[in-house]
C-alpha cells in the first residue's frame, strides 16, 4: 500500500523531462523582441524617419509644411515601434501559454489513461465474478480507447506549439515551456490608462498628426494671396481630421475598457481556480492519508489524484488567462502592463 501510495504522490511532484530544457516566459519574450522581424523593421524605419527629420529641421530651405510632416513622422515611428514590441509580446505570450497549457494537458490526458485503464480492468474482474456485464466493460473499454487518443491528439499539440513558440523566439525546434511561478497583478487605474492614450496609441497619434497638419494648411492658406477656394478646402479637410480623431479616440477608449474588464475578469477567475485547486489538494492528502488506514482503496485515491490534476489545469488555464489577458490590455493601452520586457 506504502508503495501504491509512493507511485501516486510521485505522479504529481516529480517534474518531467521536458521541464529540464524549458524556457521562462521572460526569456521567451526577450528572445522575441530581439530578434522579431516586426520589431526590426520597426527599428529601421524609426532610425530612417529620425534622420529625414533631422536633415528636414536642419535644412532653411525647407518649407514648414515639410518640416512639420517629417517631425510627425518620427514621431508616429516612435509609437509603431513602441506597437510593434508590444504585438510581440502579445503574440509571444500567446504561444508561450498555449504550449504550456498542452504540456499540462498531456500530464492530465496520461493520468486520464491511466485512471481509465484500471477502471477496465476492475471491469473486468468484476466480469469475471458475475459482477458486471460484458457491456459494462465494453463501456470501460471505449471510454480507455477516447481517453487514449485524447492523449495522443495532446502530444501533438505540443509539438505544433513548440513549433510557433521556436518560430517567434529562434529558440529552438524543441523549446518547452516552464511553469510561471506567478502572474502580475494589474494596479493601474482605468482612467490613467485612459489618459495615455492620445500619445500612446498609433492610430490616436496619425489622426492626430493629421489634425496638425491640417490646421497648418488653413494657417498657410488664410491670406489674402491666397484663393478662397483653397482656404475653404483646407477647413474641409481640417473638420474631417478631427472628426476621424474623435473617432479614433473613442475607438481606442472603447478597446481599452473591454481589454480592461477582461482582465479584471481574468483575475477573479484564478483567485476561484486557486480556491478549487486548494480543496482539491486537501482532498487528496485526506484520501492518502485514508488510503494508509486502510479505508479506501488505491483506486478511489487514484480519482482523488485525477480529480487534483484536473484543479492544477484549470488553475494553469486561468493563470494563463490572466497573463494573455494583461498582454492584450498592453496592446489596447500602449503600455507594457505585463512585467515582462521592461516598459518597451
Amino acid at each position: 500500500m506504502k508503495r501504491v501510495l509512493a507511485t501516486l504522490s510521485l505522479a504529481l511532484l516529480l517534474p518531467t523531462a521536458a521541464a529540464q530544457t524549458s524556457v521562462t516566459v521572460t526569456r521567451a519574450v526577450t528572445s522575441a523582441l530581439a530578434g522579431g522581424t516586426d520589431v526590426r523593421t520597426a527599428q529601421a524605419n524609426l532610425e530612417k524617419a529620425t534622420a529625414t527629420n533631422r536633415a528636414a529641421q536642419a535644412d532653411p530651405s525647407t518649407l514648414a509644411a515639410a518640416k512639420l510632416a517629417a517631425q510627425n513622422a518620427q514621431a508616429l515611428a516612435t509609437v509603431q515601434l513602441r506597437a510593434a514590441r508590444l504585438s510581440t509580446l502579445q503574440n509571444t505570450v500567446t504561444a508561450y501559454t498555449a504550449l504550456l497549457e498542452s504540456q499540462e494537458n498531456v500530464e492530465l490526458q496520461t493520468l486520464q489513461v491511466q485512471v481509465d485503464r484500471k477502471a477496465l480492468q476492475v471491469a473486468q474482474v468484476k466480469l469475471s465474478v458475475s459482477n458486471a456485464t460484458q457491456l459494462d466493460v465494453q463501456r470501460a473499454q471505449n471510454t480507455l480507447s477516447g481517453s487514449t487518443q485524447d492523449l495522443a491528439d495532446a502530444r501533438a499539440q505540443v509539438n505544433l506549439a513548440s513549433a510557433r513558440l521556436a518560430t517567434l523566439t529562434a529558440l529552438g525546434s524543441n523549446v518547452r515551456a516552464a511553469a510561471l511561478t506567478g502572474v502580475p497583478t494589474l494596479k493601474t487605474s482605468l482612467a490613467t490608462l485612459r489618459s495615455a492614450l492620445n500619445a500612446n496609441l498609433t492610430g490616436v497619434v496619425s489622426a492626430q498628426q493629421a489634425v496638425t497638419e491640417a490646421q497648418l494648411d488653413v494657417r498657410l492658406a488664410d491670406n489674402d494671396f491666397t484663393p478662397a477656394r483653397t482656404l475653404a478646402d483646407a477647413r474641409t479637410t481640417l473638420a474631417n481630421a478631427q472628426r476621424t480623431l474623435d473617432a479614433a479616440q473613442k475607438n481606442a477608449g472603447t478597446t481599452l475598457a473591454s481589454a480592461y474588464q477582461t482582465a479584471q475578469n481574468a483575475a477573479e477567475q484564478l483567485r476561484v481556480a486557486q480556491s478549487r485547486e486548494a480543496a482539491a489538494q486537501r482532498a487528496y492528502t485526506q484520501d492518502a492519508a485514508r488510503l494508509r488506514s486502510g479505508t479506501i482503496s488505491a483506486v478511489t485515491l487514484q480519482e482523488t489524484q485525477l480529480a487534483l490534476k484536473q484543479a492544477q489545469y484549470a488553475r494553469v488555464q486561468a493563470q494563463d488567462a490572466v497573463l494573455e489577458s494583461l498582454a492584450a490590455l498592453s496592446v489596447a493601452a500602449g503600455q507594457n502592463l505585463t512585467g515582462i520586457g521592461g516598459t518597451l
